[in-house]
C-alpha cells in the first residue's frame, strides 16, 4: 500500500498534468485539499456534538464514533496529494455512502471481534458485549457499602 498507492496518484497526476497541464493540475490538488479540509472539519464538529449529546444521555455513540473515524480518515485522504485519495476521501465524506460503508465494516468487525462496554448512569450499569456470531446485553448494577449483599436471580 504505501508503494503502490503513491505510484498510482504520481502516474494519474502525471496523466493529467499532460491533458489539462501542470498548472490546471495544481489547481485541483489543491483546492480539493482545502475543500476536503473544511468539510472533514465541519462535518467533524457536528459528529463531535452528536457524541457528547448521546454520552450525556448514557447512550452508547456506537454509530457516531465510526462516523467520526471515517471523518477524520476522509481528512487525512483528501489532505493527501492525488486524485484517488482524493475520491475515497470525498466517499467518506458523502453520509449515504458513509453509512453504507459503516454498516458494512460493522458487520464484518462484529463477525470477527470480541467487543465489550460498559456504561453506567445514575447508578445504573449496563455491559454490552458480542462474540463473533452472537450479540447480548448483561445487566448489572452497583451495590454500596451501605446496603446488603442480594443473590443475583437469572
Amino acid at each position: 500500500m504505501f508503494v503502490t498507492v503513491p505510484i498510482v496518484e504520481l502516474t494519474l497526476l502525471l496523466w493529467l498534468a499532460q491533458y489539462e497541464g501542470w498548472l490546471v493540475t495544481l489547481g485541483i490538488v489543491i483546492f480539493t485539499g482545502i475543500l476536503g479540509t473544511l468539510l472533514a472539519r465541519s462535518q467533524g464538529f457536528s459528529t463531535w456534538q452528536k457524541i457528547q449529546s448521546q454520552m450525556r444521555q448514557g447512550q452508547m455513540p456506537g454509530s457516531a464514533m465510526a462516523d467520526a473515524a471515517m471523518i477524520f480518515a476522509a481528512g487525512a485522504f483528501l489532505m493527501t496529494p492525488g486524485l484517488l485519495t482524493d475520491a475515497l476521501g470525498f466517499s467518506l465524506l458523502i453520509p449515504p455512502l458513509r453509512e453504507w460503508m459503516k454498516k458494512r465494516f460493522l458487520k464484518w468487525a462484529k463477525a470477527n471481534f470480541h467487543i465489550q462496554s460498559t456504561t453506567t448512569v445514575d447508578g445504573q450499569t449496563q455491559t454490552y458485549s458480542s462474540s463473533p456470531g452472537k450479540s447480548e446485553i448483561l445487566d448489572s448494577y452497583v451495590v454500596t457499602e451501605d446496603e446488603p449483599r442480594k443473590a443475583i436471580d437469572d
